[in-house]
Order: C-alpha cells, then structure tokens, then sequence
C-alpha cells in the first residue's frame, strides 16, 4: 500500500513523499523547551509543545502521518518586491486540494482509512515531519533542503489511520558555508541549525503594528515588502535548482505590488484582488505599513 501511495502521489507531480512515526518526538520537546526558555519564539509559534510533539493529541488514532513536499520555485523574477513562495495563488488552498485528493485515493484502496490534512499552520512541527520522513536535510537556517529543489519546498501532511511504515531520516546536513548566516538581514541565524525568529525580516514583514528602530533597520535591508528572501538565494544547495513541475505554481504569477494600486484600495476590493495571494492574510496596512518603511518614509 506504501508504493501504491507513492505511486499515485507521483501521478499527481509529487516526486518527495515520505512517512514519518506517529510519535510523540521527545528530541523535538527538547529542543523546543530550550527556545521557549531562551524567548527565541512568536506569536507565531503555537504555545502548546505537548500538541506540537504529538499527533496523537490532534488525532487519537494516529498511526502514521504521510509527508509531502511541493516545490514551488520557479526562478529569479525581476522586478520583485514580494518573496517568491507568494508569487503565484495561495499555496495554502492547492496544497490542501492536492492532500485531500492523496486522502481521497487512500480511502477507496483501504476499508476505514481516516486521515487529517494540515499545511502550514497544522499543530506539528512540518519541518521536523519532513526531516523524519527522509525527505531532506537540514540547513543551519533551519531550512529543509532537497537536492532537486534546494529548500524551495512547501510542506503539506496527513495524519492517518494506517500504519505505513516510517521512513528514515537522512544522515546528513547543510555544507554549513556560513553564507545565510553571514547575509541574514536581521543576523538571527544562529549556526547551530537554529534561529531566533524575532529578528527574522521574514515574520518582521508580517508582524502587526508600528515596529521598533531596530527592526525597521532590517526592514530596510532589502526591497521586498513581504517575506524575505536572502537565506535561501545565498545557498549553494540552491543553486542550478529545478524549477517546479506544479503547474500551480506556475500559473498567474504576482512578483511585483504596486504602492500607490495598493493604497488607493479599499479593505475590500484589496481583499477581492488579492484574497487568493498568501501575501494577503495580513491586509492592505501592514503592506503599505512595510512600502513606507523600506522609502524611509515615516508610517502612516
């Protein structure tokens, strides 16, 4: 049943696929009671490590949890002034699409299967799912990288019912060049396969409200108003990467917002043009919030 997955995961573009144990992860805990004790979290990151270990606390029956990656990266495009995982439509809602269909298929091949879809901002830690399914190697950016894709990948996965054997993880890491820990904006790279997010210009760029001197000064490092960049366009793991086989992903693409398009939107029509861009959770005023700062410009 495990190559019959992969089989028609294949079929479906889907080159990475990997199972991970159900858990619980006890290195995981470890490493994210350290980072909880150091500050080095957001809001971002759930409160909760014992749902963040466990599957069993999201789905009782958990046997095993399918891993999938979704290469996104379809070159360089100039002008930008957003991160390439927002060029084209909401990864979110096609990533969802593409596990509910794998769910789908698994349900008419095994009598009782269950399974729930997470992308992104499921309980579990993707990264560290990806890193236990055999599917790639950490960077000291804490990026998971490939060798067809660089770390130019989504994460999606399904908990399941199904006791699908694990796969292993790969022993092995980053050439650990020190190149993203030397260009990080915001020097929150802290070359032990860690990071400190609060200083990351990616999560700075969606953070709500007015932001201190310092953390605009990493604002202004680079001209994307959304996401950052840097970490992954200075790796060597990601360089003569493949571009993406998802057509997806490659349709519609959005490099380039315009501030004064953008200012003259109302909530809603921003939300009507843009709703289905993942640059746009946040709304219309931390982006303009994020133009201003960038020309030097005192927000409004």
């Amino acid at each position: 049943m495990k190559e019959k997955l992969k089989q028609f995961c294949r079929s479906q573009g889907l080159e990475y696929v990997g199972i991970a144990p159900p858990g619980p992860y006890p290195e995981l805990a470890a490493i994210l009671h350290d980072r909880m004790a150091k500050g080095q979290c957001t809001e971002f990151d759930g409160p909760e490590i014992a749902k963040r270990i466990d599957p069993r606390l999201t789905m009782a029956d958990v046997q095993s949890v399918i891993v999938c990656l979704f290469p996104y990266y379809i070159g360089h495009q100039a002008p930008a002034n957003l991160a390439k995982y927002t060029y084209g439509l909401d990864y979110h809602h096609i990533i969802r699409r593409k596990l509910d269909e794998i769910g789908i298929y698994l349900q008419a091949n095994i009598p009782g299967f269950a399974y729930q879809p997470f992308v992104d901002t499921g309980p579990l830690v993707d990264r560290y799912l990806a890193y236990l399914a055999g599917l790639g190697f950490y960077g000291i950016n804490s990026h998971i990288i490939t060798d067809k894709y660089g770390s130019y990948v989504f994460i999606g996965y399904l908990l399941t019912n199904y006791p699908f054997a694990p796969d292993r993880p790969q022993n092995r890491t980053c050439i650990q060049c020190g190149q993203c820990v030397k260009m990080c904006p915001g020097q929150i790279i802290l070359g032990n396969f860690a990071i400190d997010p609060r200083g990351c210009r990616s999560y700075l760029t969606q953070k709500k409200g007015d932001l201190s001197p310092a953390e605009i000064s990493i604002i202004q490092k680079t001209g994307l108003v959304f996401g950052c960049d840097v970490c992954q366009d200075v790796c060597p793991h990601n360089r003569d990467v493949a571009l993406t086989p998802l057509a997806e992903f490659r349709q519609q693409l959005l490099p380039w917002l315009d501030e004064t398009e953008v200012a003259a939107l109302s909530n809603k029509e921003f939300t009507c043009r843009y709703g289905d861009r993942a640059f746009s959770w946040r709304g219309k005023k931390i982006l303009l919030r994020n133009f201003a700062y960038i020309q030097g410009r005192q927000c409004r």
